[in-house]
C-alpha cells in the first residue's frame, strides 16, 4: 500500500467492547463518544457505524473515523466493538461512508479528505482482521466518495484520477491487494455524500446538480444507466436495492424517493431544516430535528422522538435506529461540567 506522508493505514486489532443494550421492553442507549460525525447502516442483525472526530495531543492534531459494529435483536443493541480505525495527520476527514454487507461481522468503510485519497476496507476476516482493497494517499489518486459489498465484490464511486473532472467504478474482491481490481469510467461529477453502492446499483449525483443516475454495476462500469429530476439541487444519495434515496434543497428540504426500474420520483417528507436519512429492506428512516420518522413508499410518518438532535438514522426495513446528540451534567474531577455524548439505540419499528 501507499500512503500519503502522514497518512496511517486503516488498522484493526483487539476489539473495544463498550457497555450495550439488552433486549427487552425499551431500547437503553449506547453511548459511542463525543458529538463526531456520523454514518450508519443496519442489515442482517448487524448495526453498523463510522465516527470522524478531531483528536489533539500536546503536541500535534490529527484526525480519525473509528468503525464499529454491533447486534441487534428485537430493540436491544448489544456486543459494541470497534474493528477498524483510519487516523490521519494529513487533513481533515470530510468523506467517510460506512455500508453493513448483511454478515454478522460484515461491513464496508471508506474515509478521506480534500487533499488524500482515504482507504477502502472490508471487515472482516474470521481472525477479526480487516482488509484494505484499495489505498493511495496520494493527491492525485481517486478520491472515494462511497462503498458498497455487490455480490462478493466490493465497488466504490471515486473522483477520476489526476483531478482531470468525471468520476470511476472501483471494484475489487475483499482480499488484500486484489488482482481482479479494476477501475471504470462513469459519467458525471459526484462527490461525498453525493454517491452510493449497494447489490445490484450504483446512484450518484453531480455537485450542485439536480438530477440522480443509477445503473448496475459491474467490473467495466455501470450499465443501463437512467437519471431522474429531483425538483431541486441534490445534497445526499443513498442507494439500497430496489430504489434510491435522496436530499434535496428546493427552497425548504425535502426527502425523494426513485423507484429504479421504473424511474418515479416521490416525495416522502418536506420541512425548513435538513434532514438524516437511511435506507434498508424497502423503508427509509428519516431524522428531522428531534423527529423520527419512515416511511415504506408512502408520506413519511412519526414513529418517535430523539433526545438530543439526530446525528444520524439507518433502518434494516423494520427497526430504526437513531444517534442523537445528548448533554448532560455531570462531576469530572470533582467540578459539575456538562459532558456531551453521541447515543444509539433502537427508536422504533418501520410504520
Amino acid at each position: 500500500m501507499r500512503h500519503r506522508t502522514g497518512m496511517l493505514a486503516a488498522i484493526a486489532g483487539g476489539a473495544l467492547v463498550l457497555a450495550g443494550a439488552g433486549s427487552g421492553a425499551a431500547s437503553a442507549a449506547v453511548k459511542i463518544g463525543d458529538w463526531g460525525t456520523i454514518t450508519a447502516d443496519m442489515a442482517g442483525g448487524t448495526l453498523v457505524w463510522s465516527d470522524t472526530q478531531t483528536a489533539r495531543t500536546k503536541t500535534f492534531t490529527y484526525w480519525r473515523t473509528d468503525a464499529a459494529r454491533a447486534r441487534v435483536s428485537g430493540n436491544g443493541i448489544s456486543g459494541v466493538t470497534e474493528p477498524v480505525a483510519v487516523r490521519t495527520s494529513a487533513g481533515p476527514i470530510t468523506g467517510a461512508e460506512i455500508r453493513a454487507t448483511g454478515t454478522a461481522r460484515g461491513f464496508v468503510l471508506t474515509a478521506s479528505g480534500a487533499t488524500f485519497a482515504g482507504p477502502v476496507s472490508w471487515c472482516c476476516t474470521a481472525e477479526a482482521v480487516e482488509v484494505v482493497v484499495s489505498s493511495d494517499g496520494d493527491g492525485a489518486a481517486p478520491h472515494p466518495f462511497s462503498v458498497g459489498l455487490d455480490g462478493a465484490r466490493v465497488r466504490w464511486i471515486a473522483a477520476a484520477p489526476g483531478g482531470a473532472g468525471g468520476a470511476v467504478l472501483g471494484s475489487a474482491d475483499p482480499v488484500e491487494n486484489a488482482e481482479r481490481a479494476t477501475s471504470a469510467p462513469i459519467p458525471g461529477r459526484p462527490g461525498p455524500g453525493l454517491a452510493s453502492v449497494a447489490r445490484g446499483i450504483a446512484a450518484w449525483a453531480d455537485v450542485g446538480g439536480s438530477s440522480v443516475r443509477w445503473g448496475t454495476p459491474a467490473d467495466d462500469g455501470v450499465s443501463g444507466i437512467r437519471e431522474a429530476a429531483q425538483g431541486g439541487r441534490v445534497l445526499a444519495v443513498r442507494a439500497v436495492p430496489g430504489f434510491i434515496v435522496s436530499v434535496v434543497r428546493a427552497g425548504g428540504y425535502r426527502v425523494t424517493r426513485t423507484d429504479a426500474a421504473s424511474g418515479a420520483v416521490t416525495v416522502l417528507w418536506r420541512g425548513s431544516a435538513r434532514p438524516q436519512v437511511g435506507a434498508g429492506g424497502r423503508a427509509v428512516a428519516i431524522g428531522a430535528g428531534r423527529a423520527v420518522l419512515t416511511s415504506r413508499g408512502g408520506a413519511a410518518r412519526k414513529v418517535g422522538d430523539a433526545k438530543g438532535p439526530i446525528a444520524a438514522v439507518a433502518t434494516d426495513g423494520s427497526r430504526v435506529a437513531v444517534f442523537e446528540r445528548v448533554s448532560r451534567t455531570a462531576k469530572v474531577k470533582g467540578r459539575v461540567t456538562t459532558v456531551r455524548t453521541t447515543d444509539v439505540r433502537i427508536a422504533g419499528k418501520v410504520r
